[in-house]
C-alpha cells in the first residue's frame, strides 16, 4: 500500500489499553460519526485475558457517546493467538475464520488471549432514521474479567476527502 493509498481508508484508534476489569464495566469504545463512511472494520487485539468472559456489542446512538440501539455484526476470529513479546509471528494468527453475523461476541478467558478479532459494521444497519449516525463498542464484563484490549476502526469513506477530516467528535 502507498501512502496516497491512505485517501482510500480512515484509521481511528478508538481503544488504547482498555483495562478490562470489573469496577469500570461497560468500557465504550470512542464513538465514530459514521456519516462520511460506508463501513468500519474494527481490529481488536487482545492481551492476556483472565478470569471471566467479557461481551462485545456494537451500537449506533444520535450523538457521541450515545449507545442507543444494538447493531447487527460479522466478525471473525483469527487463527492462532499473536507473538508475544516480539518472540517472532505465530503460523495462522493472520488467518481469520468464516465470517459470522451477531449482535454479540464473547472474549473468552483461556480461549482467546493474545487473539486478534476483526469486527464490521456496515453503516446500513445502523438506526439512520432516528439520526443515529455515531457507532462504539461497548465491552461488558460478566463478572471478574481482567485483561488488555487495543482496538483501531477501518474505515471506508464515502466521499473521496473523508479521509482528511476527523471522524471523532
Amino acid at each position: 500500500m502507498s501512502v496516497k493509498n491512505l485517501r482510500e481508508i480512515k484509521i481511528v484508534p478508538v481503544a488504547a489499553d482498555f483495562d478490562l476489569d470489573a469496577s469500570g464495566s461497560p468500557y465504550y469504545t470512542d464513538s465514530i460519526n459514521m456519516k462520511n463512511y460506508h463501513e468500519a472494520l474494527f481490529i481488536v487485539n487482545c492481551g492476556d485475558l483472565a478470569v471471566a468472559t467479557t461481551t462485545i456489542t456494537a451500537y449506533s446512538g444520535a450523538a457521541d457517546a450515545t449507545y442507543t440501539s444494538t447493531l447487527t455484526f460479522n466478525y471473525a476470529w483469527g487463527g492462532a493467538a499473536a507473538s508475544v513479546d516480539g518472540a517472532g509471528g505465530t503460523a495462522n494468527c493472520d488467518v481469520f475464520a468464516t465470517w459470522t453475523a451477531a449482535t454479540s461476541v464473547a472474549l473468552t478467558h483461556g480461549t482467546y488471549d493474545d487473539y486478534t478479532l476483526l469486527i464490521q459494521v456496515s453503516a446500513d444497519v445502523m438506526d439512520i432514521a432516528n439520526q443515529e449516525e455515531w457507532l462504539a463498542l461497548c465491552f461488558t464484563d460478566a463478572g471478574g474479567s481482567t485483561g488488555l484490549v487495543t482496538c483501531h476502526a477501518l474505515l471506508m469513506p464515502r466521499y473521496r476527502d473523508a479521509s482528511d477530516a476527523t471522524a471523532l467528535s
